[in-house]
């Protein structure tokens, strides 16, 4: 279990001012150089300590000659530390949101980024989903993301984001090479454009995702000789250069693709 000091480090005290406040629980009330002496600190540093703590409402002052300390009970002063924790963590995240929903900075280098477990690359995949606004293509050889779902039942939530991308009109497009699964596909995902490439001449060695030119995800599947299931990681890029270039490959693909 935790220390008394670590649980009131993570509350947002310093090292310091955790020492102070936990030697004042154990005294009741003391002087800075009693203070001193349980604590273990540098006496120099008891003051500034205190003095923050005062600040924060977990000790009392008592104006005499000395100048005597107490702990608030500690029911109380970490009640205070609590709420002072939440309402710092809700202006961190007021703080951050706005920075994450501003318009993207181009960044000087297009960043590739790799990506391991099967709810990972799924999360991903959804995100990605998420964020289209024109145009989605999914090119994959056997076996397909299709294919994983039915080993991984979280891929289904894949599928449901597809589908209200396709109602808020946005285009999705999906090659394969295998005819009876792209069938599968037609019929779970109603108003995807399908179309069958020749298994021998796929480009895509186990599945890539495009969504509006600008984003990558390419999924690396393979089958595991001792479990008989598959493992599955991706690498994530997204800007225009190297997108373009997979782009390309893909547009190709589907230009000699034929309708299921």
């Amino acid at each position: 279990m935790k220390t008394a000091v670590e649980s009131l480090r993570d509350l947002g005290l310093t090292e310091y001012e955790a020492k102070v406040y936990t030697a004042l629980v154990k005294i009741r009330s003391g002087t800075a150089s009693d203070i001193h002496l349980v604590s273990g600190i540098p006496r120099s540093a008891v003051y500034g300590a205190l003095h923050r703590l005062e600040e924060r409402g977990t000790i009392e002052v008592q104006s005499s000659k000395p100048m005597r300390y107490r702990a608030v009970p500690p029911e109380i002063a970490l009640g205070k530390l609590k709420d002072n924790f939440i309402a710092e963590s809700e202006d961190a995240l007021v703080a951050l949101e706005e920075i994450y929903q501003a318009p993207k900075m181009e960044a000087q280098e297009e960043a590739i980024w790799t990506i391991s477990g099967v709810k990972n690359v799924s999360d991903k995949i959804i995100e990605m989903i998420r964020d289209a606004q024109t145009d989605i293509i999914f090119a994959a050889s056997y076996p397909s993301f299709h294919e994983i779902a039915k080993t991984y039942p979280i891929f289904e939530n894949v599928k449901g984001e597809i589908i209200t991308k396709i109602e808020e009109g946005v285009t999705v497009r999906v090659t394969g090479s295998r005819s009876e699964e792209l069938e599968e596909i037609t019929k779970d995902i109603p108003g995807a454009q399908i179309r069958e490439f020749p298994a021998d001449k796929s480009t895509a060695s186990g599945g890539i995702l495009i969504v509006d030119g600008k984003e990558v995800l390419i999924a690396i599947m393979s089958e595991n000789a001792d479990t008989g299931m598959y493992d599955l990681m991706a690498i994530y890029t997204s800007g225009d250069g190297a997108a373009s270039i997979f782009k390309h490959f893909v547009e190709t693909e589907w230009d000699a693709s034929v309708s299921v």
